[in-house]
C-alpha cells in the first residue's frame, strides 16, 4: 500500500484530464470480472471496461496496484461488489482523485444495492469467527436471481453518466432479463429433483445459488470462514457427512485441493470443481454458460 502515497492527487488529475474515452466510449472500471461482463452487456458498442480483479482469484483480497489508480483516475463509471468484499477497493478510489466515481457522485455503482441479503451476523464479532461480513454474505453473484438487481444497478449508473443512450441501455436490460427468465426455466427444471438435498461447500461462497435452488449447506471446509482447514475438522465434517449421507463437497477451481480430496477420501464424497466466476476456465465465458456449468455439475452428482 505504500505506493499510494507517492501518487498524488494533482498528478492524478492532470493523467485524468488528458485522457479521453475512446471513441467517445463511457470508460467503466468494475471491481471484478463478472462485473465487468454485467457492463458489457449492457452497455455494448458504448463502453469500455476494464477490471481489477480476476475470477481465478480470491476477491477478498486483491492486491492494489499504481496502474490500477491510473485507470480509476480517468474513468467515468466505477463498479464494485460491495458489502465488504471488496473493501481494497476504496483505497483505489481516494487514490485516483477522481471525484466522478467517489461514493454519492453519479459514476460510483456499488451493484449490491437492493439485493436481498444473506447471513447477516448478530451478536458480538471478533476475529475468532472468522472473516465475518457485517453486511451479510457478499457471494450474491452466485445466485441467478440477484442477476436482474446487479444489473439495474449498472444500467441506472450508465444512464446517470451517458443519459443520451438511456434507452439503449434499458433495451440491453430489457433483453438481458428475458433470457435470465429463459434460462431458468430450464436450470429450475434440472435441480427440481434435488431440492432438499445437503452439499458441503469449502468456503461460504454460494449461498444464494442454494437459496434459489433450494439446496441446503450442510458444512464448510473451512472451520471459519477464511480460516485454514485442519486435519481434525475434516475428520468431524467427514463423520457428521457419513451419518447423514452427504456426498457432494462443491469447491472454486482457484482453491488448494488438498483439504476438500481429504474429506472426500474420509466420508466417501466427491469433490465438484466449479469455476469460480465469468472467464474461469472454458466455457464459462458468460453468466448463462457459468451457471449451466454449475447446475449441470452438480446435478450430476447429486
Amino acid at each position: 500500500m505504500k505506493f499510494l502515497k507517492f501518487l498524488s492527487a494533482a498528478a492524478l488529475a492532470l493523467f485524468a484530464a488528458g485522457a479521453a474515452p475512446a471513441n467517445g466510449a463511457v470508460k467503466v472500471v468494475t471491481s471484478s470480472q463478472d462485473l465487468a461482463w454485467v457492463v458489457k452487456t449492457i452497455g455494448g458498442n458504448q463502453v469500455t471496461v476494464s477490471y481489477l480483479g480476476s475470477s481465478n482469484q480470491d476477491p477478498h483480497h486483491v492486491e492494489p496496484r499504481p496502474s490500477q489508480v491510473l485507470e480509476i483516475s480517468h474513468c467515468d463509471l466505477a463498479v464494485r461488489t460491495g458489502m465488504d468484499l471488496d473493501t481494497w477497493f476504496d483505497s483505489l478510489l481516494r487514490s485516483s482523485g477522481n471525484g466522478k466515481v467517489m461514493p454519492g457522485a453519479k459514476g460510483y455503482v456499488d451493484s449490491s444495492a437492493g439485493i436481498h441479503r444473506l447471513e447477516i451476523p448478530s451478536g458480538k464479532l471478533d476475529p475468532s469467527h472468522g472473516d465475518i461480513h457485517i453486511y451479510g454474505n457478499p457471494h450474491f453473484f452466485s445466485g441467478p436471481l440477484s442477476l436482474p438487481i446487479v444489473a439495474r444497478n449498472v444500467t441506472d449508473g450508465l444512464k446517470r453518466v451517458d443519459p443520451g443512450h438511456g434507452s439503449l441501455y434499458e433495451s440491453n436490460y430489457a433483453a438481458l432479463v428475458r433470457r435470465l427468465q429463459s434460462e431458468w426455466k430450464g436450470w429450475a427444471a434440472k435441480m427440481r429433483p434435488h431440492r432438499g438435498a445437503k452439499v458441503v461447500l469449502y468456503h461460504k461462497v454460494m449461498p444464494y445459488f442454494l437459496t434459489d435452488f433450494g439446496l441446503v449447506e450442510f458444512g464448510d471446509v473451512e472451520p471459519k470462514p477464511g480460516l485454514e482447514p485442519t486435519p481434525g475438522h475434516v475428520a468431524q465434517l467427514a463423520a457428521a457427512m457419513r451419518a447423514n449421507h452427504v456426498r457432494v463437497i462443491l469447491i472454486e477451481n482457484w482453491r488448494p485441493r488438498r483439504f476438500a480430496d481429504l474429506l472426500a477420501q474420509q466420508s466417501g464424497g466427491k469433490v465438484v470443481v466449479l469455476p469460480s466466476g465469468i472467464g474461469s476456465e472454458p466455457g464459462a465465458d458468460d453468466y448463462f454458460k457459468l451457471i449451466t456449468v454449475w447446475v449441470d455439475r452438480i446435478s450430476s452428482a447429486l
